[in-house]
């Protein structure tokens, strides 16, 4: 069944044509094939095909990956980072092929596959290739800012929209005033200082390797195993950030049927022997035959969990802010608003169960994530 709306099927139509050249300027609009994949949270995705009697004539793909932007990706420098970070990644074949790039979106090579689900997260094999695949990304080096500047600006902005936004919606005007009441600046200064305070190195990060980030290739896929997908939020970035975030992404299901469509599990969050599972595999694959460069292995160990508890309320403030901008910006019926109240009870939660040795040396002074 046909579920594109007529103007998207006439810009994909177009961009196919203008962008992939070949069979598909031969094509007419009531022969071309698109199908919508899934209404992502960031992003819309639809499958585009040629018809079956009409073949290649070149090096044109037969298919692709249309990926259309969502309204929370215009701000700032957003799809200019995205469409850098992405071709980067595309030349060192850590990405899929890039096939054209527009305002609005781009074309990608469509590879046959399905995103692995939250239960399978915790499968020990599927946990220990999410750790060789990270530990990979996390080696890469690119001709990117290497200031760590990513959770001081997207939580900066976001913050500052969910301080300011006013709803016509009551329901969502009073329930983002509650939040307000608990003094969002005061918090957004805490999780700043916390993190200032880190000594988690610096890496080239995903930021959001969550399941539906995470795509299993099938046997019809050219590549084997699991592709990392999605780099808007991509850039250099505290290691502990990625990796609690991921762990925090074992607790929250996104593909529930029923509203909110999401469900939120925190009982799910690895164990310090699952934590420790993917960790042993994400040193082997960082470090190579070369050892740990800074103390022995158990060390690293150690400070890696101490990571992941300090970064773990981190990520959930910050997409908290993200989705009281999303129950303002989205046009996808999703459960936004309890969303942004689950994870933002979880990081108070998280907040106050915070060690000694964790917590910030809280002063008067807004204190920045990096110097300069």
């Amino acid at each position: 069944m046909d579920d594109v709306d007529p103007e998207t099927r006439m810009k994909a139509y177009n961009w196919c044509k203008d962008y992939l050249g070949g069979a598909w300027t031969k094509i007419k609009l009531t022969e071309f094939q698109i199908v919508n994949l899934r209404a992502g949270l960031s992003n819309y995705l639809y499958l585009c095909t040629l018809p079956s009697k009409q073949k290649p004539v070149g090096k044109e793909p037969n298919e692709v990956l249309l990926r259309v932007y969502g309204e929370i990706f215009y701000e700032g420098d957003a799809p200019l980072l995205d469409t850098v970070v992405f071709s980067l990644l595309s030349e060192r074949r850590h990405a899929p092929k890039l096939y054209g790039v527009f305002r609005e979106g781009r074309l990608e090579q469509y590879i046959p596959s399905r995103c692995l689900r939250t239960a399978e997260l915790s499968n020990p094999d599927i946990s220990q290739e999410i750790a060789t695949k990270l530990a990979e990304f996390h080696q890469l080096e690119l001709p990117l800012c290497k200031v760590p500047k990513w959770i001081d600006e997207v939580m900066g902005r976001w913050t500052n929209f969910a301080l300011r936004v006013e709803f016509e919606n009551p329901e969502f005007q009073s329930i983002v005033d509650k939040m307000r009441s608990k003094n969002l600046e005061a918090e957004m200064q805490f999780v700043r200082k916390l993190v200032t305070e880190t000594t988690s190195p610096v890496v080239f990060s995903h930021n959001d390797a969550q399941e539906g980030n995470i795509l299993l290739t099938n046997e019809k896929s050219n590549q084997k195993g699991l592709v990392l997908i999605d780099y808007e939020y991509a850039g250099y970035n505290y290691r502990g950030f990625d990796l609690a975030n991921h762990f925090v992404e074992w607790t929250l299901d996104y593909t529930h049927s029923e509203p909110p469509f999401f469900t939120f599990k925190p009982e799910n969050f690895p164990t310090r022997e699952q934590q420790l599972h993917f960790i042993r595999t994400y040193l082997t694959n960082f470090h190579g035959n070369n050892g740990i460069v800074n103390g022995s292995i158990l060390e690293e160990e150690e400070t890696i969990l101490k990571e992941v508890v300090r970064f773990a309320p981190v990520s959930h403030f910050i997409f908290a802010m993200w989705s009281i901008v999303q129950m303002k910006v989205s046009h996808t019926v999703w459960g936004y608003k309890e969303y942004a109240i689950q994870r933002l009870d979880e990081y108070y939660k998280l907040k106050s169960q915070l060690p000694d040795d964790l917590r910030p040396h809280m002063d008067e002074e807004n204190t920045p994530l990096y110097n300069g």
